[in-house]
């Protein structure tokens, strides 16, 4: 009977520790994060909030779109893409890295 007793008193003792060393790692984690809370920063409450992952996305999407676009016309149109014998195997690549791996373009 006792060592019940002793193994509840341990074990509701553990759990205590246990959730001690949870909220500090918690505030270790907040003081170490690369976006603090507007509270600490002291931010104005007027700050937009923080974007969701979704949002982030598109928008990177619409970055490297509007790069791609603006890229391409500066590109050669005689250097296009298309069928590149290469060593018994046919390939698809840019007629110049065609010609440099000594492949016939297609």
């Amino acid at each position: 009977m006792r060592l019940a007793l002793v193994l509840l008193m341990a074990l509701s003792l553990c759990g205590c520790f246990v959730v001690d060393e949870i909220e500090k790692g918690q505030e270790i984690m907040k003081a170490h994060s690369p976006n603090p809370e507007p509270e600490k920063a002291g931010a104005s409450k007027s700050a937009a909030a923080p974007k969701s992952a979704r949002e982030r996305l598109a928008e990177y999407y619409a970055e490297q779109r509007a790069k791609a676009s603006s890229s391409s016309g500066s590109s050669d149109p005689a250097d296009s893409i298309g069928r590149c014998r290469v060593g018994g195997s046919t390939e698809f690549l840019r007629r110049s890295d065609c010609k440099i791996r000594g492949g016939t373009f297609l």
